[in-house]
């Protein structure tokens, strides 16, 4: 097999990349880096609709314990979240998803998880019909 010199620095920067990036297969890192201090959503898409400034001012925060919260000014909502072992699931659950409950709502799924690193966390909902994907990033 050959390889031409400029090969090389291309597979370098994969890897260095691949050293930054946790995927959906450990569990463990996904919790200490979910857990590591506040998020706020940076992404939300439904179906091809950028619905991110839904959460403006919106900081969440993934417990330990399994809960979590949705802080807006001064207000909460609790609800709860895990990340199923061995499924690249994180699942959240802040209420209904109906209009009542809009927009924390829309983010309750099960959520495949495409990527994390310290600083974010990529998902998109498990049933890829729904063309939904969330980013969190951390505040």
């Amino acid at each position: 097999m050959k390889f031409k010199m400029c090969s090389i620095p291309f597979f370098a920067v994969l890897l260095s990349l691949a050293a930054c990036t946790r995927t959906a297969g450990d569990n463990s890192t996904v919790n200490q880096v979910a857990t590591s201090g506040t998020w706020r959503v940076t992404l939300f898409s439904d179906s091809g609709n950028d619905e991110t400034a839904d959460f403006n001012g919106y900081s969440f925060a993934f417990n330990d314990n399994g809960s979590l919260s949705a802080i807006r000014n001064g207000s909460t909502q609790n609800g709860t979240w895990s990340v199923s072992n061995g499924s690249s699931k994180f699942n959240i659950n802040l209420g209904p998803k109906d209009n009542s409950n809009k927009p924390l709502g829309e983010l309750t799924n099960d959520w495949k998880i495409l990527s994390t690193t310290s600083t974010e966390i990529r998902l998109t909902d498990d049933n890829s019909a729904s063309n939904e994907f969330l980013t969190f990033s951390k505040n």
